[in-house]
């Protein structure tokens, strides 16, 4: 198949089930019931992330050496390429859409009036065969 006509038919679209900035939330471990904790010990703090789902419009079935790359970024500057905040890359080892994902993040990397972008790119032996179609604005939703 062309490229061309892989990227103008099909699309990925994230549908993004939590893309607030999670920095509140405390994960606190329960004791083991032989256990003490002492007062210098600290609950294991959750760091913050942008989570959701990636969805193939088309259906078509990915080969195993297929590789998903999630991509927060800060398209702030106009005329500066955007700055790549966190990413990661996992093969689908022959799973199908749709992909959940947990994307976490450094909250001092993202300022308050930033523009803060989250993609989505499937390749196949380093080809780009299917990535975002739409802009899609998280975090702190592109407030000015």
């Amino acid at each position: 198949m062309k490229l061309v006509h892989m990227a103008s038919g099909l699309a990925v679209a994230i549908a993004l089930a939590a893309c607030a900035d999670q920095s509140a939330d405390i994960q606190t471990p329960a004791p083991a019931a032989n256990t003490s904790i002492s007062a210098t010990q600290q609950p294991a703090i959750q760091q913050p992330n942008v989570s959701g789902t990636v969805w193939i419009r088309q259906k078509v079935a990915l080969p195993p050496d297929a590789v998903l790359t999630v991509t927060l970024s800060d398209a702030s500057l106009a005329d500066a390429p955007s700055k790549v905040l966190a990413q990661k890359a996992v093969r689908t080892e022959g799973k199908q859409s749709p992909f959940s994902f947990v994307l976490p993040f450094n909250p001092a990397d993202v300022q308050p009036n930033a523009r803060i972008l989250l993609s989505a790119a499937i390749t196949v032996n380093d080809k780009l065969v299917f990535i975002t179609d739409t802009v899609q604005p998280v975090i702190n939703q592109w407030r000015n």
